[in-house]
């Protein structure tokens, strides 16, 4: 049995007696889905929930991102880090044609890593580490 996107699973798994799905921890926690415990890197057996989601990307972000932000997290270090962490991409241009479509994208995108971080938890997501957001505030900069 499968469903289109986290949504789609996530609802797969809750009407599936016995089923296994996997989703985004906010699909999983807003249906009341039970969740698994992962052992980690470290042999800790961890709970996916906003702390153990900080401390798996705190965790990669101090090894240093790449100038191109393409960090992956497989299986971060420390005790309190939930193995199975990403992050959400935003692809777009350096440079647009059109200056208000820049000057549109750059205030949303400083909104989400500044005053929007506070909604993130909220919605299933983890907070941003201020290491990723201030490179991700130089990159969004740079736009054109």
């Amino acid at each position: 049995m499968t469903g289109i996107g986290n949504e789609g699973v996530a609802q797969k798994v809750k009407i599936s007696y016995g089923s296994i799905g996997y989703m985004e921890y906010g699909f999983a926690r807003n249906l009341g889905l039970p969740i698994a415990t992962l052992q980690n890197k470290s042999g800790a057996f961890v709970m996916p929930d906003a702390a153990s989601g900080r401390a798996a990307l705190a965790a990669a972000a101090a090894k240093g991102l790449p100038e191109n932000l393409r960090l992956f997290l497989l299986d971060p270090e420390g005790a309190n880090s939930y193995p199975i962490v990403s992050l959400s991409w935003i692809l777009h241009y350096g440079q647009y044609a059109q200056p208000e479509k820049a000057t549109a994208l750059k205030e949303a995108m400083n909104w989400g890593l500044t005053d929007g971080q506070s909604f993130a938890e909220g919605m299933g997501y983890i907070p941003l580490p201020e290491a990723i957001v201030s490179k991700a505030l130089q990159a969004v900069a740079s736009v054109r």
